[in-house]
């Protein structure tokens, strides 16, 4: 089945229901176990809907047909961007599913986690145990979605972490590439929890931080 990232999405009588915009991986079995489809920008949703419930592609790959009705896709829980991460550089996609690498996610707490590397801090110290997954989504202190983690700093002499690179934006638009990045240092870090950083300033504060120089 080749399916293209923004394809129409119908419903089994032909109703156009909205748009695709990812395609969801098991990482044990390395299949497509659901899609996101995007019912509008405005006064839509993001919902995620199993792969039992896809019913045919076009041969063109622009437009996907769903064994449900309008009504029972709306019964269907909500995408929650902070519940998955880009896979791993190292991915292998699976075969079969035609959407382009950049579309596709996993459950966070798989993804291509980052650990301060062991034995490098000074004697009788213990070096930071972070373990931060590239992809993972930024809160502020007010808990509004800055971005996501583009890359991980650590000192190389100790071993503890320095800081971390946001990819500014939001994370529905930096998934694949977009906004502005930052160097956020590890004092601005709240808190990590379930693959989410939270931290101590505010949005306003980064975006200024990320704003390209004149």
């Amino acid at each position: 089945m080749r399916v293209d990232l923004d394809a129409e999405v119908q419903s089994r009588d032909g109703r156009v229901l909205g748009r695709l915009r990812r395609a969801i991986v098991s990482p044990e079995a390395n299949t497509v176990t659901d899609v996101v489809v995007s019912t509008g920008a405005v006064l839509g949703r993001d919902i995620v809907v199993p792969r039992a419930e896809l019913d045919r592609a076009t041969d063109e790959g622009n437009a996907l047909r769903l064994d449900l009705s309008q009504e029972e896709l709306e019964r269907l829980p909500d995408y929650i961007p902070a519940n998955y991460t880009p896979p791993p550089q190292s991915w292998v996609m699976p075969a079969g599913f035609g959407v382009p690498v950049g579309g596709y996610l996993w459950p966070v707490g798989y993804g291509d986690a980052v650990e301060s590397p062991a034995g490098t801090a000074a004697e009788g110290e213990r070096p930071s145990q972070v373990s931060i997954p590239k992809g993972a989504v930024v809160l502020d202190r007010d808990g509004d979605d800055l971005g996501v983690v583009e890359d991980v700093r650590f000192d190389p002499e100790s071993g503890r972490l320095r800081g971390f690179v946001l990819r500014v934006g939001g994370a529905l638009r930096t998934l694949f590439g977009g906004g502005e990045t930052v160097e956020i240092t590890s004092d601005r870090v709240a808190r990590i929890e379930e693959g989410v950083l939270h931290l101590r300033v505010t949005k306003q504060e980064v975006e200024r931080a990320a704003r390209p120089r004149a």
